[in-house]
């Protein structure tokens, strides 16, 4: 009887060892902007500032619902940290509609799915947010109420 629990046990730590890590998303993005005068967005540019990328459609009830807590980091954090909104719209137009509909001021990008779908990614809204080095730090599911203070938190953090 040990014999076979032994050997189970040791199989177990050999599929585990042999098991493939779970990805970190790596960020190396480049989208176009929606509604500014930058025709690109590229994370290189923002080396040495923590990116806070929130993914999501112009079609999610939840993903507007997020907007104004993105639009407060955005404005308490300019110049110490880059907040985006990344959408998987490639129809910019449906994209400019939210962002005027929602008097949204957090720089908007397109044509994010596939980035998305890199990314790991796999619904909206999905929220993630990456140091100085840009390695992941902190990823959000869905929408909450206290978004705004979870990124007023967490970038406080990063931007010291």
């Amino acid at each position: 009887m040990k014999k076979i629990l032994f050997t189970a046990v040791l199989a177990c730590l050999a599929a585990a060892c042999i098991a493939p890590l779970p990805q970190v998303p790596k960020l190396n993005l480049s989208l176009p902007v929606a509604a500014t005068e930058e025709t690109s967005w590229n994370s290189a540019d923002y080396k040495g500032k923590p990116i806070l990328i929130a993914f999501m459609g112009s079609w999610c009830p939840w993903c507007k619902r997020s907007l104004p807590a993105l639009d407060a980091a955005s404005a308490a954090f300019a110049g110490k940290a880059e907040v985006v909104g990344a959408f998987a719209d490639s129809d910019k137009e449906a994209v400019l509609a939210v962002i005027k509909q929602h008097n949204m001021q957090t720089k908007a990008l397109y044509n994010a799915r596939q980035a998305g779908t890199e990314m790991g990614v796999q619904g909206f809204p999905h929220i993630m947010l990456f140091d100085k080095k840009h390695r992941l730090v902190r990823a959000w599911n869905g929408y909450s109420p206290d978004l705004e203070a979870q990124f007023k938190e967490e970038l406080s953090k990063l931007t010291k």
